[in-house]
């Protein structure tokens, strides 16, 4: 039996990073899916199968999740083709900022009351998360902070602005 099936898509390189952070890799570097996993889940809920093999979509940034050989899909994976639809892939790209940003933001807010700066804060993330430090995966970071800093002025001007009326 085989160990499993290849699926690619594409996803942004801190995001593939976060992926690798939540789930294990193989050898190869292909990410293992994993049902234990929100993340795994929400892929492995897109994915879809053929007679015949589909064309693959077109890959900026293409990352390889490998779909283990279960007792539930062993006959699935074995006689049939495995791939996501293009509007499967938007979603799991959403799914995967959405969780990522959700992290984010826990990890802003306790870095925070802890009295650390935001420096601090997003070079402990890209280490423990092994994003690598480029000016684009820095600033991707950094982005999730400002968003919430941004709700927060906004309620806080709201507030504001009902003491003075």
């Amino acid at each position: 039996m085989s160990k499993g099936s290849i699926l690619t898509i594409s996803l942004k390189p801190h995001l593939a990073d976060f992926c690798r952070h939540e789930m294990r890799q193989d050898k190869e570097g292909n990410i293992i899916l994993s049902r234990k996993s929100d993340i795994g889940k929400h892929i492995y809920s897109m994915v879809m199968t053929s007679d015949m093999p589909v064309k693959g979509l077109p890959c900026t940034d293409p990352v390889s999740f490998i779909i283990p050989v279960t007792g539930a899909n062993q006959y699935i994976i074995k006689y049939r083709f495995i791939y996501v639809s293009r509007w499967g892939e938007e979603k799991i790209q959403d799914y995967i900022e959405a969780e990522f940003n959700l992290r984010m933001r826990l990890l802003f807010e306790a870095g925070y009351r802890k009295k650390f700066s935001q420096k601090e804060i997003v070079e402990s993330i890209l280490q423990a998360y092994n994003i690598k430090n480029t000016a684009l995966n820095y600033e991707a970071v950094k982005k999730s902070d400002y968003r919430m800093n941004r709700k927060n002025r906004k309620i806080i001007f709201e507030e504001l602005q009902k003491s003075v009326m």
